[in-house]
């Protein structure tokens, strides 16, 4: 059988067929088996149905997901890497968001945000709460990892009663089921119900039903589908991430992790036009003739013409040659010009700089990139300040 996901309108999916996994070797005779199979279905894609009721509400809201997750055994933070693409319809628009998670980067986009977490900027929010934001994020928990750890975590509770059926029919399937409710001060707090394929483990449906009785209840009703015929994988890097969300990382992004860590790495390729209509392209890998001192300017923010005065001055009183681009936001020609005036010798304007702006992942004008003749960024510059002169003379002084 092969599955699919399908991203929502708007994403660039990269798909890639992907096989359902194979029957567990081991047959599930238990709560504990089942666990173990749950940890074992890599890759795993599905499209999701998410229910959720409300006896106050007179409309249910629904969710339609695409899960995708990959096992890595070596990543003791979340021990998989995924993508979870969700819609909400509403009465005439669609809302739709994401989240991804690998290797210690963990995204979450929704209401034109875009937040981030690093492990290596801030391990804090990966270690508090119940498993920190990459386990806990909205959906996380309806992955086969997820499930498979709250499976083991509901044996372990004194508050839980288990109970596990091999063999049972639901809505006319044979079906693995495991039951619990949650018990604490004379009061049901949970009732929970898994259905799962018996042979692989391969979840069909859950049902979530808190406070049961009480004003504050809620139901939740989860349905899994499968047998499309292609899947794409979860991303593996942020390049791969922001080809799939170009959109989400251009305009919503609030971090500049991407642009502070492109320190000592290649300068990202980029091919912009000019002010006068030619166009200047540069590949990866790429050397310079000489240092190049790369500005993303806007040329609405108020500080633009001094930004350009002090990169021109710093240009001027360096003691070797040195080369100035200028890629500015819009294309409006004439702000651009009444901002900068004309290009000077060895100087290099470029207009329509969105792409190269969301490639480097910067979200800061100015943004100054202090780049050596091997085309690797030696220094970032973020903001201006009234001794941006001095700091661009002494990232290139340090080069030489």
């Amino acid at each position: 059988m092969v599955i699919a996901v399908i991203y929502p309108p708007g994403a660039h999916a990269r798909r890639i067929a992907v096989s359902t996994p194979t029957a567990s070797a081991q047959k599930i005779t238990s709560t504990e088996d089942l666990a173990d199979a749950l940890e074992q279905l890599t890759p795993f894609t599905a499209d999701v149905r998410f229910e959720v009721a409300m006896p106050m509400a007179t409309d249910d809201v629904v969710y339609n997901l695409r899960l995708s997750s990959v096992s890595e055994p070596a990543d003791t933070l979340a021990y998989m890497r995924y993508l979870i693409n969700w819609q909400l319809p509403r009465e005439e628009t669609v809302a739709e968001g994401f989240l991804a998670y690998f290797d210690g980067h963990h995204y979450r986009y929704r209401d034109n945000r875009l937040q981030e977490y690093h492990f290596l900027w801030d391990s804090v929010p990966f270690l508090t709460g119940r498993g920190g934001v990459q386990r806990n994020g909205q959906f996380v928990d309806l992955l086969p990892r997820s499930i498979a750890s709250e499976l083991r975590a509901m044996l372990t509770d004194s508050t839980f009663a288990v109970t596990f059926i091999p063999d049972t029919t639901v809505n006319g399937q044979h079906v693995a089921l495991v039951t619990a409710t949650q018990n604490a001060g004379g009061f049901t707090g949970r009732n929970y119900r898994l259905a799962v394929d018996p042979a692989t483990g391969l979840p069909l449906s859950v049902s979530n039903e808190y406070n049961p009785g009480q004003v504050s209840e809620q139901g939740v009703e989860v349905t899994y589908s499968y047998g499309n015929e292609e899947s794409p994988l979860p991303p593996s890097s942020e390049s791969e991430l922001i080809a799939i969300y170009p959109e989400a990382f251009e305009k919503f992004r609030e971090s500049n992790y991407r642009i502070e860590n492109l320190r000592g790495l290649d300068l990202p390729p980029f091919s912009l036009p000019t002010l006068t209509s030619e166009r200047y392209t540069r590949h990866k890998g790429d050397p310079f003739k000489a240092p190049v001192i790369l500005a993303i300017i806007d040329p609405e923010v108020e500080s633009a013409a001094a930004t350009v005065a002090a990169l021109r001055k710093s240009v001027a009183a360096l003691p070797c040659q040195t080369d100035l681009i200028m890629a500015f936001m819009g294309s409006d020609i004439d702000r651009i010009e009444s901002v900068a005036g004309t290009a000077a010798m060895g100087e290099t304007m470029l207009i329509s700089a969105k792409s190269l702006a969301r490639d480097c992942g910067t979200s800061v004008y100015p943004t100054i990139l202090v780049v050596g003749r091997d085309g690797k960024v030696e220094n970032v510059i973020l903001g201006f300040n009234n001794s941006l002169t001095d700091d661009v003379i002494q990232s290139i002084a340090i080069m030489n």
